[in-house]
């Protein structure tokens, strides 16, 4: 039995919107560099989600599922 891959969310780009050139410290104390910075997660995520001007990417790895053993 073949096992499935799943999508595990490893952190997260945050992106200036409208501003691709902007470097410096952000809220909260995130480095961004030409309108990115990445972040592994936490409430920063969500202060980022919700307020305009910034949008959020997940960043994903695939991650392999462990197929369950036949009952015996």
């Amino acid at each position: 039995m073949a096992a499935k891959k799943a999508k595990a969310v490893t952190g997260y780009e945050i992106k200036v919107v409208g501003n691709t050139e902007f470097c410096g410290v952000g809220a909260g104390g995130v480095q961004f560099a030409y309108g990115k910075a990445q972040i592994a997660g936490g409430r920063m995520v969500d202060w980022f989600r919700e307020h305009e001007g910034y949008e959020v990417t997940e960043i994903t790895a695939d991650e392999e599922e462990v197929p369950t053993p036949p009952a015996e």
